[in-house]
């Protein structure tokens, strides 16, 4: 009697290998896709709670909310003096609005009060930050029960309610 393995066992033994191999592979790819797919959306999901958390600051420590109506899809809110700053500043004056051009949420800081368009004069006062790109729809609302703010951004909505 001989003890071994024949040629056809080993081949077909590589062949089994050879087939689990292959499907490991695509299961790990699988893998390695829905990580990225999920990581992108977890970037995405923290830079709109960025957003929403920077906006509701303002919009809760403002003594006065101004909405300025804009075209149809661009709302200008200007929110004096609020306690929230970026830079600084004692009591800033500050006004989100989207930038039409290039489609950025823009936030302006200053000491003075915001009008628009911005005198040249005093650009070295005025703080600009752009806190978001992507974004068409922009509004603001305040009524006797809170303020609202709606913002539709990289096809996401993004809403902030400050209650009264």
């Amino acid at each position: 009697m001989r003890r071994g393995f024949t040629l056809i066992e080993l081949l077909v033994s590589l062949l089994l290998f050879s087939l689990i191999a292959i499907f490991l592979y695509g299961g790990i790819d699988q893998i390695r896709l829905m990580q990225l797919f999920y990581t992108e959306k977890g970037e995405r999901f923290s830079e709109h709670e960025r957003i929403r958390s920077l906006l509701y600051r303002d919009l809760a420590q403002a003594d006065t909310m101004k909405i300025v109506e804009g075209d149809s899809e661009h709302t200008l809110i200007m929110l004096e003096p609020t306690r929230q700053t970026l830079h600084q500043i004692a009591l800033p004056h500050v006004a989100w609005l989207v930038m039409r051009q290039d489609n950025a949420l823009i936030r302006l800081e200053s000491a003075e009060p915001i009008h628009l368009p911005l005198d040249p004069t005093k650009f070295y006062g005025v703080h600009k930050d752009t806190i978001a790109t992507g974004c068409t729809t922009f509004r603001g609302y305040e009524s006797a029960t809170g303020r609202f703010a709606a913002l539709f951004c990289d096809d996401q909505e993004i809403m902030v309610e400050v209650p009264r």
